[in-house]
């Protein structure tokens, strides 16, 4: 299951228990172990997509920095954090480096367009979240902890109300994920229930909510034993939209990743994107750290060159599949970084013309826009996403900020 696919499932199911109007339903916990979820696997920080919820809902709490339980001790950090406007993540010592075990991530914080004002936020259950009902900063039912929802049933909850809801796309996702998290429990030995999965599986049934794609090849499936039961019952409904079990290769199969491209060697327009996407990652955490650390010219050399060898995939990849709108914002993406404004706005253009409901196109523009001082078309591609994606807080951000210029 790729990472954007997990981001979706987190970010619709938030959608979904909000819309949801049941009282009791603890949705604060639901978020809680919803994202606790999402952290397993390699996925971006999305909270932002969903900000306003997790905010009415009592998961995230908001406060200047000032209300930080080290403020007083690191003030002028904390002082120069908020000049600088940034996202930033707050680990546990705000000060020293991070480290997964010794200083993990305790909270976030970032500049927010719409009120102008350099917000810190904490989630509920979280160590800063923690630190702060201790000095007393969070009281009354907001210091009570989330409580902690076993994976699977967490997951019948949310699929009982995305069945009640039609949400297809929903119930969909999950049923691509939760193979994942059986054959974890497997393997770390925790309780597997299937009770819940047999509930799930028929909503996903009862909604004809299967997609083709994300399947896993049906010659992938594992054999034997109890996982391999659980696969072969949970696939069953799938097995006439699951790509057909191909015939073993008696010649040896060639590693593309260390093949060059002078090579004759068959590659998917597919496989150049991935190639693609992954150096635009690279590309944008270098950068990332820089702005955090100060530019060198080693790390501008180390994103440029990458930079040009991401514009040699997307350009290969665009041999083989012209129209392909993913593969050409991304190029676009790198054209932007490299500064490349016009062949980048040629690109989206391109992009868009093939995909023109592609909200991330229109973000994308709008960014692009902003960085060519084009204000007006900045604000006309922000307002164009948002009746895409009404509910887009970067956009709804970035369009009050723009307005008050």
């Amino acid at each position: 299951m790729a990472m954007h696919e997990v981001e979706s499932l987190v970010e619709l199911s938030v959608y979904s228990l909000d819309k949801n109007q049941e009282e009791g339903l603890d949705r604060r916990s639901l978020f809680y172990n919803l994202y606790k979820l999402q952290n397993q696997f390699d996925t971006g920080f999305t909270h932002f997509r969903v900000m306003d919820i997790l905010v009415k809902h009592r998961f995230v709490y908001t406060f200047p920095v000032s209300a930080h339980p080290a403020y007083a001790t690191h003030q002028a950090w904390f002082d120069a954090l908020a000049a600088s406007q940034k996202f930033k993540f707050i680990y546990e010592q705000p000060t020293a480096e991070w480290d997964e075990e010794s200083n993990p991530v305790a909270g976030y914080a970032n500049y927010d367009l719409t009120t102008q004002k350099y917000i810190l936020y904490c989630d509920a259950g979280s160590s800063l979240w923690a630190a702060m009902v201790a000095n007393g900063t969070i009281t009354g039912e907001d210091a009570v902890a989330p409580e902690a929802i076993d994976t699977f049933l967490m997951a019948l909850e949310i699929c009982e109300i995305a069945g009640e809801q039609k949400d297809k796309a929903l119930l969909s996702l999950w049923y691509l994920l939760l193979p994942f998290m059986v054959m974890q429990a497997e393997q770390e030995g925790e309780t597997i229930h299937y009770k819940a999965l047999e509930s799930i599986l028929d909503l996903v049934v009862a909604n004809d909510a299967i997609e083709a794609e994300g399947l896993p090849p049906a010659d992938e499936l594992p054999v034997g034993g109890e996982l391999g039961k659980f696969c072969q019952w949970w696939y069953a409904p799938a097995a006439d939209k699951m790509r057909p079990s191909e015939s073993p290769k008696e010649e040896e199969e060639i590693d593309l990743e260390k093949i060059p491209f002078t090579e004759n060697v068959e590659k998917s327009a597919a496989w150049y994107e991935q190639q693609v996407v992954q150096i635009l990652q690279e590309a944008n955490e270098v950068i990332s750290h820089m702005e955090d650390h100060g530019a060198d010219e080693t790390g501008q050399q180390q994103v440029f060159n990458r930079l040009q060898e991401g514009l040699q995939y997307a350009d290969k990849g665009l041999e083989l599949s012209p129209d392909e709108p993913g593969l050409l914002m991304n190029k676009g993406s790198i054209l932007m970084l490299l500064e490349q404004y016009e062949a980048a706005l040629a690109t989206y253009d391109k992009a868009l013309a093939i995909a023109p409901e592609n909200p991330y196109v229109h973000l994308n523009r709008a960014v692009l826009f902003y960085h060519m001082e084009q204000i007006p078309a900045a604000i006309a591609s922000f307002e164009k996403l948002l009746q895409l994606d009404p509910g887009n807080e970067f956009a709804q951000q970035w369009l009050g900020h723009l307005k008050s210029l």
